[in-house]
């Protein structure tokens, strides 16, 4: 072969070359230009889980909301040589483009829910405002969940290991997922004060740090207060003193209606510790972060009782002596 046949072989090779990578990034240059809404509105797409990237492009094609399945394909493997579409449910707006919507999709630019769960709450509670949550994926919710979870904690049960708090969420998310998602945060603030408590306190394991944290929440709402109400209970735990705390006693009782009596108080459960020495076996509610604090370093006190004086805040005594002094000015 000539030079001057190489010469043009190797030129038209070039050209060929150029005319397809230019054809090519003509066709994927259609993504970054075609506008999928051009009036003011917006449109919501949900990926749902389990969904792939092809069924979900799919989709989008089938909705009308991209021209091409193949070059969307293209775009989202040059973007990302591995990518995942997070599920949940995105805005598109005015403006945006096929390709500012394949950007969305991979970065899971969701539009975030949210859901608040309130200091004090039972995992009763919990449960039943995430299951009544549209927001909330439990479809394949099943008690045998709980079970096999509470199995793997080596715990009594799910109670106090939500942790209050507003947390925010893809709609989709399942409730085994959210669950796990209030249980880890609890778990990290847990541990944090559990290494940083006060080594004199009375507690063998943080899980029994987190049953008085419960019981404090439920005495009082006063964050002032909580260090001396957690006195009071470390102080009866260190004179064998039953705890006598009426909240426990209001959680083992299967019908409460507002006002606790003498067979209640005598009522032998589990929970009641006006029978039972020491503390519950498990916690009462989902604590505060500034129960938990409390709990992990109670003031310094020689308080043994405390009563209500009915205006939020609580008289505390170091004698029974005092302490029916307090109640018969306050409760009687």
């Amino acid at each position: 072969m000539t030079n001057f046949n190489k010469e043009t072989t190797a030129k038209f090779l070039i050209f060929f070359t150029f005319l397809i990578s230019f054809i090519f990034l003509s066709y994927l240059n259609f993504s970054f230009n075609n506008i999928i809404i051009k009036k003011n509105s917006h449109l919501l797409i949900k990926v749902k889980s389990g969904d792939s990237v092809g069924k979900t492009i799919r989709q989008l094609r089938e909705n009308g909301y991209i021209n091409s399945e193949l070059r969307f394909k293209i775009l989202a493997y040059l973007y990302d040589y591995n990518p995942i579409f997070k599920n949940g449910t995105y805005r598109v707006k005015k403006g945006d483009t096929e390709y500012s919507l394949l950007r969305k999709l991979i970065n899971g630019k969701v539009i975030q829910e949210h859901i608040t769960i309130i200091e004090g709450s039972t995992y009763s509670d919990i449960k039943q405002t995430l299951l009544n949550n549209s927001k909330i994926d439990s479809s394949e919710f099943d008690t045998k969940y709980e079970e096999i979870y509470i199995s793997r904690l080596d715990y009594e049960s799910l109670e106090g290991l939500c942790f209050p708090d507003t947390y925010k969420f893809a709609e989709g998310i399942t409730y085994e997922a959210f669950i796990s998602t209030c249980i880890s945060k609890m778990n990290k603030i847990l541990s944090t004060y559990w290494t940083e408590r006060d080594f004199s306190l009375p507690y063998k394991t943080k899980y029994e740090m987190l049953i008085m944290a419960s019981i404090i929440e439920k005495e009082t709402s006063k964050s002032s207060e909580k260090p001396l109400v957690a006195s009071v209970f470390v102080n009866r735990l260190n004179k064998n003193m039953r705890l006598q705390a009426d909240p426990t006693v209001i959680y083992g009782m299967k019908n409460f209606q507002g006002n606790i009596t003498k067979k209640d108080l005598n009522a032998k459960n589990e929970y009641n510790t006006y029978k039972i020495n020491g503390l519950p076996k498990t916690p009462i509610c989902s604590p505060s972060e500034s129960s938990i604090k409390a709990a992990s370093k109670p003031s310094t006190s020689k308080y043994l009782y405390f009563v209500s004086n009915n205006k939020g805040e609580h008289i505390f005594s170091e004698t029974y002596d005092e302490h029916l002094k307090a109640v018969n000015k306050y409760q009687k």
